[in-house]
């Protein structure tokens, strides 16, 4: 395996172990019915001011809520009905943005970052993302809007509103990815970005297995030109948290 594998390989893993310290785990809903509220308030719908670029003037965005009850706990459950966008001074909105699932999606967790602003295909543009579904360990996705400096509006992306929880690394232009599809299952990967879309170039599985009280960790990757990636490691170990540890991710420690 080459050196330049070997390094872009340990910087998928390195983020994947860091990022357990890091992820904010929402807490769940106590029982006494005096607790903090979990979720953000919405039902006064709310607004966000954000310069996409230097040469742009600065654009608002008015979310309208979808007004629904708190739920038994007293945690507000109202939502967004619409964004309008605005540029400038201007009165009329520019747009709406559409084409994402407002119908069915969560209330924001508190102290969440859910409306924000930031280049998501490394164009020098901002872009923006909200958050429409969180979980308790840890797991987050959202819509994606581009903007699109030829039109001047904000484009929806599925590509970039499927890809889940994500860092951004505008030094290397990467977006890494990472989620949990259970306590001991962990997927992570690592995009670059092409015709503003996101290209998947190396993945990293984790996973429990209780027959084998052993975790199984494979790592593949895109080489070249190929459509497809490769498996380069693929080992199974007893050791505790983390199975693919950054710390040694190529030696021959738990491999079979």
């Amino acid at each position: 395996m080459s050196r330049r594998t070997t390094s872009t390989l340990i910087t998928v893993l390195t983020f994947l172990a860091a990022s357990t310290a890091q992820q904010p785990t929402p807490t769940a809903p106590s029982s006494n019915p005096h607790h903090e509220p979990i979720t953000e308030d919405l039902s006064h719908g709310a607004t966000f001011k954000f310069k996409i670029a230097p040469d742009l003037p600065e654009f608002t965005f008015k979310v309208l809520p979808n007004v629904q009850q708190p739920d038994g706990e007293g945690s507000p459950q109202s939502t967004i009905a619409d964004v309008q966008v605005f540029r400038g001074e201007s009165k009329e909105p520019l747009q709406s943005l559409g084409d994402c699932e407002w119908l069915g999606i969560e209330a924001p967790y508190r102290g969440s970052d859910w409306f924000r602003a930031e280049d998501m295909n490394f164009d020098g543009y901002l872009d923006i993302f909200v958050l429409t579904s969180w979980g308790a360990t840890g797991n987050e996705s959202g819509c994606v809007w581009l903007y699109n400096p030829r039109t001047g509006r904000f484009q929806f992306s599925k590509e970039f509103s499927e890809l889940g929880g994500y860092t951004l690394d505008p030094a290397t232009k990467t977006i890494i990815t990472r989620g949990h599809a259970g306590a001991d299952a962990i997927e992570a990967a690592k995009y670059v970005v092409g015709n503003d879309r996101p290209v998947l170039t190396v993945t990293v599985n984790q996973d429990w297995d209780s027959d084998k009280q052993e975790y199984h960790c494979v790592v593949k990757q895109r080489h070249g030109s190929e459509s497809h990636l490769v498996t380069v490691r693929d080992f199974w170990t007893r050791s505790m948290g983390d199975a693919c540890d950054p710390t040694d991710p190529f030696g021959e420690v738990g491999k079979k």
